[in-house]
């Protein structure tokens, strides 16, 4: 009935599981990267941005001004919320055109309310 017991049976390294990532950006992840912030821009002037934060808002001119940008940073693109159908198609319009982008799942409340990575705020 219980054969694995006799067998002794060691598990192969091969047979480990890996651990999925989180999904959900890191402190240090989000400090090294440019972030391309979606977010509209009454949202930040009452939030705040951050100091590695581009704003190019998710409009019809949003390719091209990605194709502005330096091919040789590594990006992070974030929302007001982490909204997987926007940040999704942000992220395949910014690889189509060659960047090095990746989603920040959570945006920008998860990122400065988990991770306490603070906006600043630009005086009125």
């Amino acid at each position: 009935m219980f054969d694995f017991f006799k067998k002794k049976n060691k598990i192969q390294t091969s047979q480990l599981i890996e651990p999925k990532k989180d999904p959900f950006p890191d402190y240090e992840e989000v400090k090294n990267l440019t972030i391309i912030d979606l977010r509209d821009e009454e949202d930040i002037k009452y939030y705040g941005k951050y100091l590695n934060s581009i704003h190019i808002p998710f409009d019809e001119y949003f390719a091209s001004k990605l194709m502005m940008l330096d091919k040789s940073k590594k990006y992070g693109i974030m929302d007001l919320k982490g909204i997987d159908a926007i940040l999704d198609e942000a992220e395949r319009i910014a690889k189509e055109i060659g960047l090095d982008a990746k989603k920040l799942k959570g945006g920008f409340f998860y990122i400065s309310e988990v991770l306490n990575y603070k906006p600043i705020k630009e005086e009125e």
